[in-house]
Order: structure tokens, then sequence, then C-alpha cells
């Protein structure tokens, strides 16, 4: 084949479930499973062994696993300790049988899509109709691609979406398909999601479609479009400069539409009549029924926890509105709108749609430090502001849970513009707000820096 033993190794070493045995035991360490497990008294977990494995073999310690509303969460090998159970409402308990997306024009397609004003739900925001509408610009062939790499700790709507209702997401995708003149597409699913692999499987093999789901190895970057595609291209996962974007040079180098799953899910009612403004939001830490429930827009935290997730479990301490990279936010913020507009007042946004409750018990500056530990852990190391900004940031922020000053608040400061504004992707781009925030909403923790 004419590979080098050093490529080979440089792909292998840049993947965590590639350099594991495929029965070993992992535990989530994830800011959500952090705090339940210190709730359950549960927090020796390196050392929790199952009677399949030895002592000697131990656990692996994972950032997130996609399984934020069992929390705690434990696997073994592909299984989730427990069982995998939902709690859900709306369209994702409607029967999921198999149906073929409306013959339409694609000029008519464009129009549905952008009379609905669908936006990509992965955390972007980008308008869906743009984006096919520039894939249909560019000569083909092009290629089709579902982005199926949820990551970002407390999202777990594309796994409902994928486990309960994965003959929608296809019907999106057969549209997304016929519309950009493909017979083939794939779906790029993370590792840990073997309950949706197995009904995706199941689904694409009863409808006959030639669609591959190309599994991941255990990498968070991978969930940017152009990491994702570096990826299945058999490289590391890291993302490319842009321009060319993907819809102009993609998979392969051809023109490539990718969109996230809950968007396809999305596309397939639009195009049926069936669709009203609203979006999936994932729901975990102390509230009593934590799960994925279909709401609207501009639901508070408030309204989404009373409304559909059975009410708070106690004291409210911090809630994070849209997954990790959306920041970190005070009580006071429970009745903000979930929207850019109503939450870029606290210096936040809805992100990934992934709300996460916390309770006064669980300290600020821990919740700050395991969202900081995810980012060092995940960043592709890549780019230097986000490589050692990550890091430098993690260390500070435990360094102040003991009430010590690792740099000047100047200094970190210009740590933060500077990942901010010079990292490549959005993993560096964004991990500065959570810190922000935390300055903003309880200045008091970070005094020690001066």
């Amino acid at each position: 084949m004419n590979i080098r033993r050093g490529e080979v190794h440089e792909v292998v070493s840049f993947y965590s479930f590639l350099q594991q045995p495929v029965d070993v035991v992992r535990v989530c360490t994830g800011p959500v499973c952090d705090c339940m497990r210190q709730a359950t008294g549960r927090e020796n977990h390196s050392h929790t062994v199952t009677e399949n494995h030895s002592r000697s073999q131990g656990v692996l310690e994972v950032a997130c696993v996609g399984h934020c509303d069992l929390a705690p969460v434990r696997m073994d090998g592909d299984e989730i300790v427990g069982g995998v159970t939902h709690r859900t409402n709306g369209s994702l308990l409607e029967p999921d049988d198999p149906r073929d997306p409306p013959e339409l024009p694609s000029d008519e397609v464009l129009r549905l899509l952008e009379e609905a004003g669908l936006t990509g739900m992965g955390g972007a925001g980008f308008p869906t109709f743009r984006k096919w509408d520039a894939v249909r610009r560019e000569p083909g062939p092009r290629a089709v691609i579902v982005n199926a790499d949820e990551g970002e700790p407390g999202t777990i709507k594309d796994r409902y979406v994928m486990e309960l209702r994965p003959h929608l997401l296809l019907e999106g995708l057969i549209a997304a398909m016929r519309f950009c003149e493909v017979d083939e597409a794939y779906i790029y699913l993370r590792e840990e999601y073997a309950t949706s692999r197995a009904r995706l499987r199941d689904a694409i093999a009863e409808r006959g479609l030639n669609v591959h789901v190309v599994v991941g190895a255990g990498s968070y970057v991978c969930g940017e479009e152009s990491a994702m595609l570096e990826s299945m291209e058999g490289r590391r996962g890291m993302p490319r400069l842009r321009p060319p974007f993907p819809a102009q040079r993609g998979y392969l180098g051809r023109p490539t539409l990718i969109n996230n799953v809950e968007t396809l899910a999305h596309v397939a009612r639009i195009l049926r009549g069936e669709w009203s403004p609203g979006r999936l939001w994932s729901v975990s830490g102390t509230v009593k029924e934590p799960g994925c429930y279909e709401a609207p827009l501009d639901v508070s935290i408030r309204g989404l926890v009373e409304g559909y997730a059975g009410g708070f479990d106690g004291e409210v301490g911090a809630v994070v509105p849209g997954g990790a990279a959306s920041g970190i936010l005070p009580p006071a913020a429970l009745d903000a709108p979930l929207t850019r507009d109503g939450l870029s007042e606290w210096g936040s946004g809805p992100g990934s749609a992934a709300v996460q409750v916390f309770p006064s018990s669980y300290p600020v500056l821990r919740l700050l430090a395991e969202t900081m530990r995810f980012f060092a852990e995940e960043s592709c190391q890549k780019c230097t502001p986000c490589r050692i900004g990550n890091r430098a940031l993690h260390h500070v922020v435990e360094e102040l849970e003991h009430g010590r000053a690792a740099m000047s608040r100047e200094k970190v400061d210009e740590w933060l513009e500077a990942m901010a504004q010079t990292s490549i992707c959005g993993l560096g781009q964004a991990s500065p707000i959570p810190v922000r925030n935390v300055f903003s909403h309880w200045p008091q923790l970070m005094e020690a820096l001066g």
C-alpha cells in the first residue's frame, strides 16, 4: 500500500480509542458526570471495575461519552452500564415509519427551507438554505455527509434522533442526496454511540440505501466539519484552513454538503409541510427528568426545565445554556430566552442547545476547571493558541481552587483574546467564553488574580 510506518503511527496516536481494547471500561469525567458522581458519593471512579474486568485492567477516563441524561455514566466496551433510556416528547415519540420525501424542484426546496428560517442545529447556526444553495452552485460530482459526531458535553439530541427516529433522519438525507444529485452518502458517527449505530444500520438496510456509516475514534474536534473531512480521508482530525470551504472543496475534493443530524430531521418535516418553528433541547444535570425535549426556539431555561424536564432538583448554583463552549451563567439568567439575542447580554449563546443545570453545592470553580480540562484534552494541538492556551487556563483555574494565582489577570486577559482571535477553529475561539463568564458573574472567585 506504500504507507510509511510513521504515517500509520501519526494517525493512530491521534485517536484515543484506536489505542484501547474494544472492551475497555470507560468512565465519563465530563462536568455533568463529575457533578452527579459527587452527588452520589462515587468520586473514586478510577478504581471502579466490573465482574468482567480485573482490577489490574482498571478503567479509561474519557472527557464525554454523550449520554449526559444518564449521568454518571460508565461504559463496558460498547455497553452503557444500566442501559440506554429516553425521556422526550413531540416528534421524537411519533411512529418512525420509512417515508420518502416529496419530489420537488431544487428551487422549491430552497424556497421552503428559506421560508422556514431553518439554521444549522450543530451550533454555528448558519442558514440551511444558503449552505444547500452554495453546494448546488458548484459543479459535480458532489458529496453529502451527515455530521453525527456530537461531542459537546451535555449534547444528546442527535443521539435521540438516531435512536428514536432514524427513518426521519434518512428521509431528510434522501432529500439532500436528490438535491445534490448523488446516489451515495455518508454518516460520520461518534464511536460511543453503539445503539445509534445499530439502529441506523438497520434503517439503512431496510431502505436499501447506499449510505455508509463512518465511525469515529474518540476526537471531539472531528465534529468541526473540515476536521471531520480530514478524518474521513484517513488523516488526523485537524481543521483545515478556509477558504476553500467544504461547499467548494470538501470530501475527496468534491463540493460537499454537510448537515447536522437534527437539521436533516427538520428538513424532512419541512418538506412534508408538518414543521413548526422549534428545536430539540438536551437537558441534563440536577433536574428531575433529564432528557431531550422539543420546545420553542425562545424558551428560557426555567421554562424548559419546569415545563418539560420535571423541574429543578434542588437549589441552582450555575447553568450552562448551550454546551460547554456556550458559557457558564448564574441563576439570574434562568429567565433569559435561549436565543442569540436573549443570551448576548449575558456574554453567551444557545450553542448546541445543551442545557446543563448545576446545584449550589457544586463549586463554580470546579465546574470551570472541568470545562477547561475538557477543552485542553480535546484540542487537536494544531494551532498554538488553542494547544497552549487551554492547558494554561485549566492550570490557572485549578490553582484558583486553592486560592493561588498562576498568572495575573492582565496576562489571562491577553491569553483569552489571543485564543479567541487567532485559533483556527471554534474550539479555541469559543473556549475563552466560560472563563470570561466567570470573570463577569462571579468576580469574587477570581480576586486572587489581581
